[in-house]
């Protein structure tokens, strides 16, 4: 390859790299009830007996100046149908800096905290006979894995999002 078409080449890498890249940010839960290796009996679904039923506070680190939301997508990452979002998705309005504090999501329900939207509601309505935004875990103590993937994302004047940067978070065991 000329030394000129090595050049663009990597110069075209280097700035699809900048507009698409996809760093790491620091998710971590901030309620000191959950441990991230077992699910606080409280929060697990109605169905089971959950009296609080919420997802855990997040703080979420390293998200790109340009972010203007999170996505959080739920999942059970032992049951497939649940797996992927299938415990809801959300979207959290975020332009205020590199660091966010992500409220606790009530499960089974659509009324969530300021600032949360419902960009898919949880798949689980036949299981645990309710709606919502999001469904606390819900495998009735079977040992399950739920996890939150967390997406930083701009929204682009006709309405569709780029990702700028994920982070993960098992939320624990139940």
């Amino acid at each position: 390859m000329p030394l000129k078409s090595a050049y663009l080449f990597a110069l075209s890498v280097f700035v699809a790299g900048a507009v698409h890249a996809e760093d790491s940010l620091t998710v971590s839960l901030a309620d000191p009830a959950w441990n991230g290796k077992k699910i606080p009996t409280d929060h697990v679904c109605k169905k089971f007996g959950g009296t609080q039923a919420s997802s855990p506070m997040l703080t979420v680190e390293g998200i790109p100046a340009e972010a203007d939301a999170l996505v959080l997508s739920f999942n059970d990452e032992s049951y497939t149908p649940m797996d992927k979002g299938g415990h809801g998705i959300v979207r959290f309005a975020h332009n205020m800096g590199t660091t966010a504090q992500v409220p606790a999501i009530p499960g089974e329900t659509d009324s969530l905290p300021a600032g949360v939207s419902v960009a898919t509601k949880h798949r689980g309505t036949g299981w645990s006979g309710t709606g919502g935004a999001y469904l606390p875990p819900c495998s009735g103590g079977r040992g399950n894995t739920y996890s939150i993937d967390v997406s930083a994302v701009k929204t682009g004047s006709d309405g569709s999002s780029a990702t700028l940067a994920k982070g993960k978070i098992i939320m624990g065991r139940y």
